[in-house]
């Protein structure tokens, strides 16, 4: 069994592995969308959707990825139960849910970015109960430590 320091790190390298290719995308995806294009015929206003949407999405993307790796950093050295990780995880949230927003607005322009928009929207909805547990439990360590 995967024990939680084993799946942190895991979690951590993945993720910088997603920031890496997320780089490599910002100078490619043009290309790969001619090259998509190729395969599957698109409208130039789908191609502009997607085109849009993913360098619109950017900035959130990246800022969930900087959270999420500063939240299994500190997972990784055992500050699990912080505020810290509590505003982490709230931003993580909201960068899923701006996100949604993006990907359905731009799906106006090119329609299969519905599933991704709603999808977006369902993760931040998840997210934001895990916020909401781990605020629980920082509550309940507070008190823990103040009863002490």
């Amino acid at each position: 069994m995967i024990n939680h320091e084993t799946s942190a790190r895991v979690t951590l390298w993945l993720g910088r592995c997603i920031c890496g290719t997320l780089a490599l995308l910002v100078f490619f995806m043009p290309r790969l969308l001619n090259w998509y294009a190729g395969i599957r015929p698109l409208v130039e206003s789908a191609r502009w959707g997607i085109g849009t949407g993913f360098y619109l999405s950017l900035p959130a993307v990246a800022l969930a990825l900087w959270s999420m790796d500063k939240l299994l950093r500190n997972i990784l050295n055992g500050r699990i139960f912080t505020e810290e990780n509590v505003c982490l995880i709230r931003r993580i949230r909201m960068c899923c849910a701006v996100v949604g927003l993006i990907c359905l607005i731009a799906a106006v322009f090119y329609l299969p970015l519905i599933f991704m928009g709603v999808i977006m929207v369902f993760l931040a909805l998840v997210v934001g109960v895990v916020k909401n547990v781990m605020a629980a439990a920082v509550e309940l360590r507070e008190e823990n430590d103040l009863t002490v």
